[in-house]
């Protein structure tokens, strides 16, 4: 089916949050799109609810658990579209959010890929996060660096760009940063000043329980784009790991612990256990305490600016 935007989710064990995800993607004001959506080998109830559905626009398929970038390269083979949007399915998009990025890709046209800001929801609460850079510059450079310059969750890209770079790599978890380095390859990336997305934070999400191998694999990723652009030859995972220094090992693992505290802090705080929050900011701040002040200090200041508008 051939339209101007296609919607690609690649879910695993996506339940309870699998069907406010979809119905925010069913609810979008732009209705003219084909929702691809990728059972990854799911054992929770998952496939059930999937089977259900009836609106048209659905494509669903189900293969054999093989992680997310192979399923999402999976939904990808089957775009027929100029456009194409990602969907996490733990995630929620505001109902304007297709249109709002169509219109800016549109105007737009040396523009290859687009995100939104987000806010953080922590059980029904949802709270504003760091604000993420607009321009190509400061997104490329936030990348390079092994940082979020992204909401993956929010991009919508050029089917024709994401082709000409190759799709998502199989075979670590690391496959979103290596593959928007890639896109910024293409052509401009942006980030639209709207916040578009609820982005679910949980104790069960990927990101948190794998945080360890994500960290490692992102610097991974920024390492290779930068041999991309040198011309040098781009190193296997194992190896670059390997040839990690020891301070630099421990550098990746204090960055893993320090995320995954500060997350669970405020995943606790907002469930009704404060002391245990506090707890895990403090020993965030323990492992990385210069990013965790700016973190919290970036925090405070964007609930301020929120208050004030």
């Amino acid at each position: 089916m051939s339209t101007r935007l296609a919607v690609i989710l690649p879910v695993y064990n996506g339940m309870p949050y699998l069907p406010e995800a979809v119905e925010s993607i069913l609810r979008q004001s732009f209705i003219d799109f084909t929702f691809i959506i990728v059972n990854d080998g799911s054992t929770d109830g998952t496939r059930e609810y999937l089977d259900a559905l009836r609106d048209p626009r659905i494509v669903l398929i189900n293969q054999a658990n093989a992680g997310q970038g192979s399923a999402r390269n999976t939904a990808l083979r089957s775009c027929r579209s100029e456009y194409v949007a990602l969907m996490d399915a733990d995630d929620i998009s505001h109902p304007e959010r297709f249109r709002f990025q169509l219109d800016y890709l549109d105007s737009h046209p040396d523009v290859v890929m687009l995100g939104t800001q987000f806010e953080c929801l922590v059980g029904d609460v949802a709270q504003r996060a760091l604000t993420l850079p607009a321009d190509h510059h400061g997104i490329e450079t936030r990348l390079l660096k092994g940082q979020a310059g992204l909401c993956n969750t929010s991009l919508m890209f050029r089917n024709t760009a994401a082709s000409s770079c190759g799709g998502y790599p199989d075979g670590f978890v690391g496959e979103d940063i290596d593959f928007c380095l890639r896109m910024c390859e293409q052509g401009h990336v942006a980030n639209l000043a709207r916040v578009l997305i609820q982005y679910r934070m949980h104790p069960t999400q990927t990101s948190l329980t794998k945080y360890r191998q994500l960290i490692s694999a992102t610097h991974y990723a920024a390492h290779r784009a930068i041999c991309r652009r040198k011309g040098l030859p781009e190193p296997e995972l194992n190896r670059f790991i390997r040839n990690a220094s020891l301070f630099t090992r421990w550098r990746w693992a204090a960055e893993a612990q320090a995320v995954i505290q500060y997350r669970m802090g405020r995943i606790r705080i907002a469930g009704g256990k404060p002391v245990e929050g506090i707890l895990r900011l403090a020993l965030s701040g323990i492992c990385r305490p210069f990013t965790t002040i700016r973190r919290v200090a970036g925090t405070i200041e964007t609930l301020l600016r929120g208050q004030a508008n």
